[in-house]
């Protein structure tokens, strides 16, 4: 009798174990990233608590184009020379006119040549003086040792002072005159060939000018 009592205790014995061996908690979510521990068969979680690192975040920096700065050349302009209807000609392209021979004639005793004269008064000589250093203001005439009372004329550079001359065909009439000035527009190439002195710049107006009057070379210098 004992022995089955024995045999009975012992099978409830291992009954026991088995249930309590085979049954789980009562859990219906779990989470794998969690872990889980079991105190009297409540579930209690324990998160893990991952620190993660700021991320810095750095400004996108975008490059402004560089611009070069591109000095202007400004080109002068040429002044065009327009030839015909569709035709353009650059003027830098145009043939120089050749320049006009100065006849100079022979400035020498006997040598004859004809030009033009015009007339000048003394009151336009702002000094008094000619270029020879003459005084005119009281006086129109030049008395020369060998050739006497002589009108005073202008001419060209290029005449020794003192020289004389023989004038013929003129508005005044026939007369010999001395070189003793020069004139800003008296010459051979310039406006006329000589300039005869009076008293006034009117009466020399009045004169005019001689288009064709002849010179003989008389005395080349004093």
């Amino acid at each position: 009798m004992k022995r089955t009592i024995y045999i009975i205790n012992a099978i409830l014995f291992m009954g026991c174990c088995l249930l309590v061996s085979t049954t789980t908690p009562d859990v219906k979510d779990i989470n794998v990233n969690n872990k889980i521990t079991y105190v009297n068969s409540d579930a209690i979680k324990k998160e893990e608590v991952i620190e993660v690192a700021p991320v810095e975040v750095i400004p996108e920096v975008t490059e402004e184009p560089v611009v070069e700065e591109v000095e202007e050349v400004k080109e002068e302009s040429k002044e065009e020379v327009i030839i015909g209807k569709d035709e353009v000609i650059d003027e830098e392209e145009l043939p120089t006119p050749p320049k006009e021979e100065v006849y100079v004639p022979p400035i020498t005793v006997g040598s004859t040549f004809n030009g033009t004269m015009s007339g000048y008064g003394s009151d336009v000589e702002g000094s008094g003086y000619t270029y020879s250093g003459y005084y005119i203001r009281d006086t129109i005439y030049y008395n020369d040792p060998t050739y006497g009372e002589l009108r005073i004329l202008a001419g060209d550079s290029s005449i020794p002072m003192g020289t004389v001359i023989e004038v013929s065909n003129s508005n005044a009439g026939n007369f010999t005159g001395i070189v003793l000035d020069t004139g800003r527009n008296i010459g051979f190439g310039r406006v006329y060939d000589f300039d005869l002195l009076f008293k006034t710049s009117k009466e020399a107006i009045n004169y005019g000018v001689s288009r064709n009057a002849t010179f003989k070379i008389l005395r080349v210098g004093y």
